[in-house]
């Protein structure tokens, strides 16, 4: 899966939300609890301002956190000896 974080200039109210846009361009780059902090805060703002999910960069938003917040990380251990099988 790859998202595209383009410029995007739009005047629709609700300034706050292309800084969020921005930031959350970010977020597979941060910790996984940055990404849930920013999602709070996304959530937040929401509350305070519900006409605001009506702004265009408010599903790439919900979109880019969603992307961000899904990861999986597979160590192994290679001093290991035999073989190791995993099923999934």
């Amino acid at each position: 899966m790859v998202t595209a974080c383009e410029k995007e200039v739009i005047s629709e109210g609700y300034s706050e939300m292309e800084g969020f846009y921005v930031e959350s361009c970010g977020l597979p780059h941060v910790t996984i609890d940055s990404v849930k902090s920013f999602s709070i805060k996304m959530s937040n703002y929401i509350t305070d301002y519900p006409d605001s999910k009506k702004h265009s960069l408010f599903p790439k938003i919900q979109a880019n956190i969603r992307f961000a917040s899904l990861r999986i990380t597979i160590v192994c251990d290679t001093t290991w000896n035999g073989e190791t099988h995993v099923n999934f």
